[in-house]
């Protein structure tokens, strides 16, 4: 069984396969076969991450049965899988092998999407000689893509595949000459996947969660903070109806931490915006942070399970089965609520004055005071004097300090973070890149010890839905029991590794980094 390769050559539009006989010779130099039909379905994850491995995954159905393709975009080894129905949903329900193996490490916890379904038709021909023998084969093709986001099916340029039969190679290279100089045809392009992707008006990658934003160091302030602004509004709104449909727990990751940027930068890129204006919209993405934090935190205890059944003695793990239900019945009421409320009249309003807000010629109320300035000039300062807040914050951080401490660093680091993000395309990429990797490395210690302390808490809660007095849930209480025992030694296990994580941070090659990118730069704009 065979893909639509891309070799050959596009045909007019209106070129069927007995204009294409005709052209040959007609009936006495080129007969005209039988005519099958398959499909190909293109799949990947709702963030490219197959793409971005510079891989394709392809479905194709026909009536000799099904093959799963996994093949490089350009050359490399192809994974095949055949013969199964219907296709997962989840890369871990995909047939054993080498191509599952590939699929779950590079997915984690992402859900296979249909990104195209393209519908071939393919009419056989054949080449005569003189003597009446077949001496090139030729596959006219008809191609329909269609997409779920698109009311009408794309059509394709029709295509003439040429393929060799032995003893007649030099056959197939005249006719593929003739085609090329005398006709003129152009060649089809090298790859179907990129093709189907255009025709239905999208291209791979055109959807990150990481902040890419161009901006010039002497554009307003307003207006560069308003390109960020309208880049994570994008990305918000990019994942709710997934988030509403509950394919995977991305969605809902990826639209939280649009928010909280969001957030972070109305607050924390001062007096650039109306004062009014970021009152208002700080408090109304709040609640958008509050109608999805208890679903997402019953994300990340379903997320953990098979982690915390691996941290207990085997003969326990199976003491785990009540908590899982009880999770499963939780995440299906609050997905049930934050569905109704992605869908509410206060969720359309606010993403419809955000829109009009962002895209407005002039905002409402008093101008800021930075409005006007360069953005290199801005961005230096708010990156310059968070960095300063964090080297006081950590210096201060005692062993046997109170874990506010660590909480509040931890909120500092990553405003700190976030505002690097927002402005990284105004430095240079290697140095920020290394900011980034130091600062991520001290906020993953800094969230290990809270989201551990946190865990630990809501186990406690969670232990107490089940009846003390049932003999039959005294397993689950137990084994959650050693489950918080186990998340508080690991929270003291990450507390002893802050010392390190912050040094690193704190090092001499940093603050030059730090000193040279932003307060230099700060110092030289003003």
């Amino acid at each position: 069984m065979s893909d639509v390769t891309a070799d050959g050559f596009l045909l007019p539009q209106r070129f069927d396969a007995a204009r294409l006989a005709d052209s040959l010779g007609g009936p006495s130099a080129c007969q005209i076969d039988d005519t099958s039909t398959f499909e190909v379905r293109f799949f990947d994850s709702f963030d490219w991450r197959l793409f971005q491995a510079g891989l394709a995954m392809l479905r194709i159905a026909s009536p000799q049965g099904t093959l799963l393709r996994l093949k490089p975009l350009e050359e490399g080894k192809v994974e095949e899988v055949f013969g199964f129905e219907p296709m997962p949903a989840w890369p871990a329900d995909l047939p054993s092998g080498d191509l599952k193996e590939k699929v779950v490490d590079l997915f984690e916890m992402r859900v296979l999407l249909q990104l195209v379904q393209v519908q071939v038709e393919v009419t056989e021909l054949r080449v005569l000689n003189e003597d009446g023998k077949t001496v090139v084969r030729l596959q006219y093709l008809r191609m329909v893509c269609r997409a779920p986001h698109l009311d009408e099916p794309r059509t394709l340029w029709p295509r003439v595949r040429l393929l060799a039969v032995r003893g007649y190679e030099s056959e197939l290279q005249r006719l593929s000459a003739h085609f090329a100089e005398e006709q003129e045809w152009p060649r089809a392009p090298e790859c179907l996947f990129s093709e189907a992707m255009a025709a239905i008006g999208r291209e791979g990658g055109d959807y990150s969660s990481k902040l890419n934003v161009a901006l010039h160091p002497e554009q307003m302030a307003v207006d560069a903070l308003r390109k960020i602004l309208r880049h994570l509004l994008d990305t918000l709104e990019c994942n709710i109806e997934g988030t509403r449909a509950d394919l995977d727990s991305e969605f809902l990751h990826d639209l939280r931490v649009a928010t909280r940027r969001t957030r972070s930068a109305l607050t924390q890129v001062k007096r650039v915006l109306p004062d009014a204006v970021v009152e208002d919209f700080k408090q109304r993405f709040a609640w958008v942070g509050q109608i999805t934090g208890p679903t997402r935190d019953l994300d990340v205890f379903l997320l953990e399970l098979p982690r915390y059944r691996a941290s207990l003695p085997e003969a326990m793990a199976g003491d785990l089965d009540a908590l899982e239900e009880h999770l499963h019945a939780m995440h299906r009421s609050e997905q049930g609520k934050l569905k109704r409320k992605l869908m509410s009249p206060e969720m359309k309003t606010l993403l419809a004055d955000w829109h009009a807000m962002l895209e407005a010629e002039a905002l409402p109320g008093e101008p800021g005071w930075f409005a006007d300035l360069p953005i290199s000039r801005v961005a230096s300062k708010r990156i310059w004097r968070m960095y300063k807040r964090v080297l006081k914050a950590g210096r201060a951080v005692q062993f046997d300090g109170p874990p506010e401490q660590m909480h509040e660093l931890r909120k500092d680091c990553k405003k700190l973070r976030y505002l690097i993000e927002f402005f990284r395309g105004l430095y240079p990429e290697k140095e920020v890149k290394r900011l980034v990797k130091s600062l991520k490395v001290l906020l993953d210690n800094l969230g290990d010890f809270q989201d551990l302390e946190v865990q630990a808490d809501k186990l406690r809660d969670f232990a107490r839905a089940f009846k003390n007095d049932d003999p039959r849930h005294l397993p689950t209480v137990m084994a959650i029991g050693a489950l918080v025992a186990d998340l508080l030694r690991h929270q003291q296990a990450a507390h002893v590794r802050f010392a390190e994580c912050f040094a690193a941070f704190d090092a001499s090659e940093n603050r030059e980094i730090y000193t040279r990118l932003f307060k230099e730069t700060r110092r030289q704009a003003s």
